[in-house]
């Protein structure tokens, strides 16, 4: 049985972490089959308008196997550090990729499994979930998520989080950033398919120019950030997509890219 599904829904890609027996922890299988697919979503053919991210069974991710982890802790240092740049791989394949990528949080996120949905654009999440960074608990720190996490909940909520590694619920997590839409579990898929149908309605290109204008400001100086924006609507005013979508608009029609999807 495969630890990893993919599936289409219309123009959506659907990835789904298919171990809830272990409770979604990712194994070694798991990293690079995740970073993997999220790599090649430029590649293919078609090529999808959004990606959700989900799990099945009660726990969205517990996040990386305790198993690997207690037989990396065996092995030398230049292994361990070739572990964690494949998970960090996996992570910015996940943040970097040039389309949306929707989490869909079910039961509880933990440690990496937080990582994941940090990594992600939007997530949305069912009443009733619990998530912490447990790293400090266990000895360890959240190394390569650590951008992920202060990135989407800043440095003091990141600091506190993984400090105590105390659990946090879904309304706090909503308070400080890290979950983005809350409701309760049996709305859980309309909650996504709402979010995806908003996402279905912006240009495939401009999506992926806006993932790249904010990661390009968040890394930039206000001084600089001044040529690198007026570039980013220079391009995007003067792209194919933009002027049809334009002329659509006058004509009142609908974009290009809309369909009944």
């Amino acid at each position: 049985m495969s630890k990893i599904k993919t599936h289409w829904h219309g123009r959506v890609l659907v990835v789904t972490l298919n171990r809830p027996a272990a409770h979604n922890a990712f194994d070694h299988e798991m990293v690079v089959s995740l970073r993997d697919i999220f790599s090649s979503v430029d590649k293919m053919d078609p090529k999808p308008h959004a990606v959700v991210l989900q799990s099945e069974g009660k726990t969205f991710c517990a996040g990386g196997d305790l198993n690997d982890m207690r037989t990396l802790g065996k092995a030398d240092y230049e292994t361990n550090l070739e572990s964690a740049r494949e998970l960090a791989e996996m992570f910015r394949a996940i943040r970097l990729c040039s389309v949306p990528v929707v989490a869909r949080v079910q039961g509880s996120a933990f440690g990496g499994g937080v990582g994941l949905i940090c990594s992600c654009d939007i997530a949305v999440a069912a009443e009733g979930s619990l998530l912490a960074l447990t790293e400090a608990r266990l000895g360890l720190v959240a190394g390569v998520i650590s951008p992920m996490v202060i990135g989407k909940i800043g440095l003091a909520a990141a600091r506190t989080l993984c400090l105590t590694g105390d659990r946090i619920d879904i309304t706090e997590a909503h308070r400080i950033g890290m979950i983005d839409r809350v409701c309760e579990l049996e709305n859980l898929d309309d909650t996504v398919h709402k979010v995806v149908e908003s996402l279905l309605k912006g240009g495939p290109t401009a999506l992926a120019n806006i993932k790249r204008l904010i990661e390009g400001v968040q890394s930039s100086t206000f001084d600089e950030s001044f040529e690198f924006t007026a570039k980013m609507i220079a391009e995007a005013r003067t792209s194919d997509e933009a002027q049809s979508a334009l002329d659509a608009f006058f004509n009142k029609k609908p974009a290009p890219w809309i369909n009944d999807d």
